[in-house]
């Protein structure tokens, strides 16, 4: 509720301090001039987002209009719907954040912080009640990184990917503060071989195509956002690999003037254990783990392992599973678990596992059969593609596999739309 709230704040502060502005002095030239640049830059950002060129968008424009003349309406031309594709654009797995970002820097030992010395101090274009120029704001920004869940510590080091987050702070004095605030900048990457100085996207959300933050949005509160690409070809742009070295250019856009930008340069992501003690155990259990689970070695026998939303619950999962094996004798059984877990939980879990009789095939049987217990399958996920168990029996049946042991299975391919990596 705060994010949107924040921009309804600001919303009414800018039509206070347009109104004010009506009724004072004009905007001095220094302002005019910051005004053109931030509408050149906006217009750049609206054809990036837009995912096409000028022409392109023109061409739509008038798609449009000659659809509405002719009463075939505009939405003619709007996509199908679709279903969950995997984002060929995208900076990171789904699997590796989630809205909401954290506000403050990491308490964790997650990694250090860029500038590596102290936070960059940038002078940002400010709005002010009552005063129809630009004034400024003094922020402090850093950047670091976020291991995907399931980096894997390997060799001395992490492997897979991380998730470079920006955070913009307003001094204790400032934070909140309605009658005037700091805009947010243009912002600019570099990273060889593609270029220097080419755009890059920043959205307060993870995990999306679109949703970016444009140059001039109000910033009432410390904020946190994600380095993302954009879902373009274009060539002033590029396909960014944040784990690699880059920097990053803010542009307060005041033209002439001496501070008007400030960059960051952001090494390798290259962690060891003591960076990130916290990211080399086992990884969240969530619903990214669901799937078919099996031994390569030992086709025919596998889990099926679904992670659900708790029904009426804000901070439980449900992990549930189900062992498609055989009997001693060789004929098909099937086990099952399931267990509540914390949002958040890293195992290891114990599931009570439970096996049936007194069923029969597609229904032939009473109102339901007899559940019985048959012990405790303890799981964990070093990785999103490796799941070790152990399993504990208690049963003593005929024809009821019983035993004690530890796997570990792997399992073919992502959900579809979920990647896990």
């Amino acid at each position: 509720m705060r994010k949107y709230a924040k921009y309804w704040l600001a919303a009414a502060v800018l039509l206070t301090a347009a109104s004010a502005g009506a009724q004072s002095a004009g905007p001095d030239e220094a302002t005019l001039q910051r005004r053109a640049a931030v509408e050149k830059e906006k217009a750049a950002q609206a054809e990036l987002a837009a995912g096409r060129n000028a022409e392109a968008i023109k061409a739509a424009v008038q798609r449009i209009e000659m659809q509405s003349r002719s009463g075939e309406g505009a939405k003619a031309v709007l996509p199908p719907y679709a279903t969950p594709v995997r984002n060929p654009y995208r900076a990171y797995a789904p699997s590796c954040v989630a809205y909401r970002l954290p506000e403050g820097l990491p308490l964790d030992a997650s990694g250090p912080l860029y500038p590596s010395s102290d936070s960059l101090r940038m002078r940002l274009a400010a709005v002010e009640t009552n005063n129809p120029n630009y004034v400024d704001e003094f922020v402090d920004i850093d950047i670091w990184r976020i291991p995907c869940s399931s980096s894997v510590f390997s060799n001395g080091q992490y492997r897979y990917d991380s998730v470079t987050l920006v955070r913009i702070k307003r001094d204790a004095a400032n934070e909140g503060r309605l009658n005037r605030y700091p805009l947010f900048p243009a912002v600019f990457m570099s990273q060889q071989p593609f270029g220097n100085n080419l755009r890059v996207r920043v959205a307060e959300e993870p995990n999306t195509v679109r949703e970016q933050i444009t140059v001039d949005t109000p910033i009432i509160f410390t904020t946190t956002y994600v380095l993302e690409n954009i879902a373009t070809n274009a060539n002033t742009t590029a396909l960014f690999d944040f784990n690699n070295p880059f920097t990053i250019t803010f542009d307060n856009l005041f033209n002439g003037a001496s501070n008007r930008y400030g960059s960051i340069s952001v090494p390798a992501y290259a962690p060891t254990q003591a960076q990130y003690p916290l990211r080399g155990g086992p990884i969240p259990i969530t619903g990214y783990l669901t799937g078919n689970w099996y031994d390569e070695a030992h086709s025919g026998e596998g889990m099926l392992v679904q992670i659900f939303d708790l029904p009426g619950s804000t901070d439980k999962l449900l992990f549930t599973f189900a062992w498609f094996t055989f009997s001693n004798d060789g004929r098909p059984f099937w086990l099952f678990g399931s267990t509540p877990i914390n949002h958040d939980e890293r195992g290891p879990i114990n599931v009570p596992t439970v096996w049936s009789s007194g069923g029969g095939f597609a229904g032939n049987f009473g109102p339901s059969a007899q559940v019985n217990s048959w012990g405790t399958v303890r799981f964990t996920f070093p990785n999103c593609y490796e799941m070790d168990f152990e399993y504990s029996s208690t049963v003593n049946v005929p024809g009821v596999p019983a035993g004690n042991g530890a796997k570990t299975w792997t399992r073919p391919a992502n959900n579809n739309g979920l990647t896990c990596e």
